[in-house]
């Protein structure tokens, strides 16, 4: 881009405002300005400059850092109305006084212009003024500064992604060492050092299911916890209504390129999972992210910009039963056991875990056999082990029959059975051959 500027008077200034865009495109900037009044140059003349400074010390307050001299690239445009840009050599501005115009020819006097061109690229452009004073030679009434201002700019780039999705299709999910997790990215242009903020806008996840639930869940916005990557991260939250700062207390600074890209991890433990997030179904919770400028960089006021996305946790339909490896013995060996009948508690209980409202069946793959003899399977109820609550008792059969119904989603829940031979059956069990009488059992979870 290429400017032209009007200066007055004695030309004892030249102040050139970087354009947001060339910021945020990283393209150089090219400004061309009355310089003073070239003089006569003779053979082998020639025009320079130097900077009296080491570099661009910065005038604003809240601005602490210089600027290179290096950033700025002088070179004669004009004389009067000669045009020099073809023979003109474009130097990079130092202590060192350069030639930005040299003949071998002689040249007349007239008014000088000269092109400032700002390399963008390579440096961390922090707003602020930037000024150094300057000395020419072979120029009438120079200018004896040269300001650079870098423009207050804060301007998202790329937003956050939405929605942000978390996965709960494995029911590992929900135990030690489980949980789930999702990574916003997003980048900004900056010029001024900046804090991140992060907050839900409601208090807790809306919920909606096409499976079946006996309940619909509330969860609050503060099991999802939110983690900053990288140097400037600040510590986890819990997320609330509340804006709190996901970055850390000494800010997040201007860097090269000026283009800040975050990374932010969003997490539910397996534990706050297990506790809230049982009911298969989505749950959904907005979120916005606030980036504002430091309250003390400069300047004193800037408007802070923002990105929302809504994180979705999709829990899906599953279940599972687990049955120990192990084999139920109920002895009739006395006549005790045949007037009072026998009971035996499984030596391990079955577990169960369901995402949905669920309930379990037995049954029996048919009478208990011995070689040729047989007793038949309805001697056998199947009830709950003392203490166990909720189980209805069943009396075996191969048609599957409930245990009970209808229980809300769980993870792990461990239930205690026993088998219980009632001594008003036992007298099925006379004058049968001694032996082992053996039957399969079968437990079905049933998760519509």
């Amino acid at each position: 881009m290429f400017c032209c500027f009007a200066t007055a008077g004695a030309y004892a200034q030249i102040t050139v405002t970087i354009p947001a865009a060339n910021i945020t495109g990283q393209n150089d900037y090219i400004a061309t300005v009355p310089n003073g009044t070239a003089n006569a140059i003779v053979l082998l003349g020639s025009i320079t400059v130097k900077a009296n400074t080491t570099n661009f010390p910065a005038t604003t307050t809240g601005t602490s850092a210089p600027l290179a001299l290096g950033v700025v690239h002088p070179k004669a445009n004009s004389v009067g109305a000669v045009n020099l840009l073809g023979s003109a050599t474009e130097v990079q501005l130092s202590t060192s006084a350069q030639a930005i115009y040299s003949t071998v020819l002689g040249l007349g006097a007239g008014a000088l212009t000269v092109d400032y061109r700002i390399a963008i690229a390579g440096t961390a452009w922090l707003a602020g003024t930037y000024a150094t004073s300057l000395t020419f030679t072979g120029v009438t009434s120079p200018p004896s500064t040269l300001s650079i201002v870098v423009p207050a700019l804060l301007t998202l780039n790329t937003p956050v992604a939405t929605p942000t999705i978390m996965t709960v299709n494995a029911l590992s999910a929900f135990r030690t060492g489980g949980g789930v997790s999702a990574t916003n990215t997003f980048d900004y242009v900056s010029t001024v050092p900046t804090d991140i903020s992060l907050n839900s806008t409601s208090s807790t996840f809306s919920f909606s299911t096409t499976q079946l639930f006996n309940s619909t869940p509330v969860v609050s916005a503060g099991k999802l916890t939110s983690l900053l990557s990288g140097a400037y991260a600040g510590p986890a939250i819990n997320l609330s209504t509340t804006a709190q700062a996901i970055s850390t207390s000494s800010s997040v600074p201007v860097v090269v390129t000026n283009k800040n890209s975050q990374s932010n991890t969003l997490s539910i433990s397996a534990g706050d999972l297990k506790a809230n997030f049982l009911q298969a179904g989505t749950y959904t919770l907005p979120i916005l992210y606030t980036i504002a400028k430091n309250v003390s960089a400069y300047p004193p006021t800037l408007a802070s910009i923002s990105t929302s996305s809504s994180v979705q946790v999709n829990v899906a339909k599953m279940s599972e039963l687990t049955i120990p490896v192990s084999t139920v013995n109920l002895s009739f060996t006395t006549a005790t056991a045949y007037n009072q009948g026998v009971t035996t508690a499984m030596p391990n209980p079955i577990t169960v875990s369901s995402t949905v409202p669920y309930g379990v069946t037995v049954k029996t793959s048919g009478n208990f056999i011995s070689g040729a003899n047989s007793i038949p399977a309805s001697v056998m109820i199947v009830e709950g082990a003392a203490g166990q609550t909720g189980i209805s008792p069943v009396t075996l059969s191969t048609t599957a029959t409930s245990l009970f119904t209808g229980s809300d989603p769980v993870i792990d829940r461990a239930i205690n059975l026993q088998f219980r031979v009632p001594n008003t059956q036992t007298s099925n069990l006379l004058n049968k051959p001694a032996g082992t009488y053996n039957a399969t059992v079968t437990f079905t979870i049933v998760a519509p």
